[in-house]
């Protein structure tokens, strides 16, 4: 696997000086918890969707943490916070009849006030019984402890995206496995299914979205799960990130060991993708930019990629992504070299569901 001495530094502490002023200057909003929509975000690619509670993002790209002190939260001992006062509805109604419906404003405050700052309840609906959730999140709404087996223990958020994007629980520890590395970059993080997962299996997570609404669902999400303090969460487009990392020097660049790629299909109608007759998913139809061509941006990064993608991707396509590596990678033992087309594509089953494959390139490959 690829592990390497001593500790990276943080992406941010790798900018330019200029660039950190400029980021720091630019202080991340507190999620509003209003009902009323807003206005899509102008900071996310238009090919790529803005989640439901969307919050302007900027195109620049920055820890969200920066403006904040960050906190080693790790209740593993202790209860998540949290847990206790988001009890469902239905717990509250067998409480004795002269209780009231509502708690009292005194106390209500005194909740809010212990509530961590990472928290973010009330930003998105969370569902606990099947008539309260839309027609279109039903399906995925009972697949809810395959996705987050904690979810009706741990008060965990997923906004419309994220209840069809975020990879099931058992898929995503069989990944972070696999990935198991010193440091380990989740350019989609979406709501963080796979960023818990890798915080169990690497040293330091660096978490990427370019959706502020969608990366701060992730961090209250790895604060329930007690492991967001192994986590680095970045507010930034990878695309352009990685265009940015190639631009710089050598001597700039943060030391990656292992990028985990589970980029946008193209929404629940990626199996309707393909010639008619040959329902083959075409790398072509990945967001935000085409599947090979986000796979070239990411070889200088790190030749050790894990590429999450549709069961029905077209396998032909993904293993020629493999000569897109500039240079083969040794072997775990130090041994010969591989040739560059080596790539091990995986089949990741739920049950006796196919749900997606994953293709291992570089150290990642076993063997």
């Amino acid at each position: 696997m690829p592990r390497r001495s001593g500790r990276g530094a943080s992406i941010f502490s790798a900018l330019p000086w200029d660039l950190k002023s400029t980021l720091r200057s630019n202080p991340v909003a507190e999620p509003s918890t209003s009902d009323s929509p807003e206005a899509p975000s102008t900071g996310l690619l238009p090919t790529q969707p803005p989640s439901d509670a969307g919050e302007e993002g900027g195109d620049a790209y920055r820890n969200i943490d920066e403006e904040e002190v960050i906190a080693a939260v790790n209740p593993s001992s202790e209860e998540p916070s949290g847990s206790q006062q988001d009890e469902p509805a239905s717990a509250s109604r067998k409480r004795s009849s002269d209780s009231p419906a509502k708690p009292s404003p005194s106390k209500r405050a005194k909740v809010e006030e212990e509530r961590h700052p990472w928290d973010c309840t009330g930003l998105v609906p969370r569902y606990e019984k099947a008539a309260d959730v839309p027609q279109h999140l039903k399906k995925y709404f009972f697949q809810r402890h395959s996705l987050f087996p904690a979810y009706s223990r741990l008060p965990l958020l997923l906004d419309d995206t994220g209840w069809f994007s975020v990879t099931p629980s058992s898929i995503a520890e069989h990944i972070a496995e696999r990935c198991r590395s010193d440091v380990v970059l989740d350019a989609f993080c979406g709501v963080g299914g796979n960023a818990i997962a890798f915080a169990r299996t690497c040293e330091r997570v660096i978490a990427m979205d370019n959706d502020i609404t969608r990366l701060k669902l992730a961090r209250h999400n790895a604060l329930h799960y007690g492991v967001a303090d192994r986590i680095e969460f970045v507010l930034a487009d990878y695309v352009e990130w990685a265009r940015e990392y190639v631009r710089r020097g050598a001597h700039q660049r943060e030391e990656i060991d292992v990028v985990f790629l589970s980029p946008p299909w193209g929404g629940p109608e990626y199996l309707s993708f393909g010639a008619e007759g040959s329902p083959t998913y075409p790398l072509s139809a990945v967001l935000p930019v085409p599947g090979d061509e986000l796979f070239a941006l990411t070889a200088p990064v790190t030749p050790n990629i894990a590429y999450y993608l549709p069961r029905n991707v077209d396998i032909a396509e993904v293993a020629a992504l493999a000569n897109k590596l500039d240079r083969p990678e040794n072997d775990a033992e130090g041994g010969a070299e591989r040739s560059r087309e080596w790539v091990e594509v995986e089949e990741e089953w739920v049950g006796d569901k196919l749900k997606a494959v994953t293709a291992y390139y570089g150290g990642l490959v076993d063997g």
